[in-house]
């Protein structure tokens, strides 16, 4: 009788999945390439952005959501996929003291400061930006705050985010020329810590390491540089600065830059962000600094990047 029982169960239960829909396994079209720009002759903002594009390789967004499309999931239900641009540049990690930067908040631009923002790159990005570095796309944002890299760009996973861009007609040169380096810095890290260039990265990262022997130099509480740096001229006072470090981490002031990238990251933005004699006006006595200062100006110079 159990048997019977059983043998009528399975029987059912086969009836009832052999009437389920198939599961969808082929996703046509579902690996686009969705950092291309498509033109709209219609909307002059598109327009200039295709013209960009086509001109640079690299599209120009205002929208962090750059398209959606139809789909179905395993299940063969439909629904909308949305294409959006990930502004943080780690896919993980915890917001603390040390945790990678990220962008906090950003707003739209308008579309009316898109020319202004079009021509300053085009004018003053373009021609410092070597051909074979690649810039997967740059979001034009009106403000944004970030952990780790101030209001005016920010490296993110598959976009530059570049703010401010309302302010742009109004900026004086100091700022034009601030805006500038921090763009660029924005664009240049991953090339300028290409591996082709870890011979000179190291003698950059140990030029300050040189001064501490039982622990890194990277991420030390700054009060406690006295106890740990040895190896200054005598009556030097153990700073961030005097071991080779433009400023303390922007994530936490309390602490020497966290992470060699960020080391690197400060200073391709000071030295891209004004000229050789103003860098050597503000650090020319700090004999670490200006070693350190050389390290990376010899890679900008190999990338093709001028440096004034």
């Amino acid at each position: 009788m159990n048997y019977k029982i059983y043998l009528i169960a399975f029987t059912l239960f086969a009836m009832a999945t052999s009437c389920r829909k198939e599961e969808e396994t082929t996703f046509p079209d579902y690996d686009k390439n969705w950092l291309v720009v498509e033109d709209d002759p219609n909307d002059a903002t598109i327009h200039a952005n295709y013209l960009f594009y086509k001109e640079t390789g690299i599209p120009i967004y205002i929208n962090d959501t750059i398209g959606s499309q139809q789909r179905k999931d395993v299940f063969g239900h439909d629904y909308t996929f949305y294409e959006v641009l990930s502004m943080s540049y780690s896919l993980g990690g915890s917001q603390g003291s040390s945790a990678p930067p990220y962008v906090q908040s950003f707003t739209y631009c308008s579309k009316d400061d898109v020319p202004a923002a079009l021509a300053f790159l085009k004018a003053e990005i373009m021609p410092s930006l070597p051909k074979d570095v690649h810039v997967p796309s740059i979001l034009l944002v009106n403000t944004f705050s970030s952990y780790g890299f101030g209001s005016y760009a920010f490296k993110g996973f598959n976009t530059v985010v570049i703010g401010a861009v309302s302010q742009i007609p109004t900026m004086d040169d100091a700022t034009r020329a601030a805006y500038k380096g921090a763009i660029l810095r924005a664009l240049l890290t991953n090339a300028v810590q290409d591996d082709k260039y870890k011979d000179i990265l190291d003698k950059f990262y140990n030029a300050s390491r040189k001064f501490m022997t039982s622990k890194d130099a990277y991420g030390v509480y700054t009060f406690q540089l006295s106890t740990y740096v040895t190896g200054l001229p005598p009556g030097v006072t153990a700073t961030p600065q005097a071991i080779g470090f433009l400023g303390t981490d922007p994530r936490n002031s309390y602490f020497t830059p966290m992470s060699t990238y960020m080391d690197v990251s400060m200073y391709i933005e000071a030295i891209l962000g004004g000229s050789d004699a103003k860098f050597k006006q503000q650090y020319g006595t700090q004999t670490t600094i200006m070693t350190k200062y050389g390290y990376i100006r010899q890679i900008l110079t190999d990338l093709g990047v001028p440096v004034q």
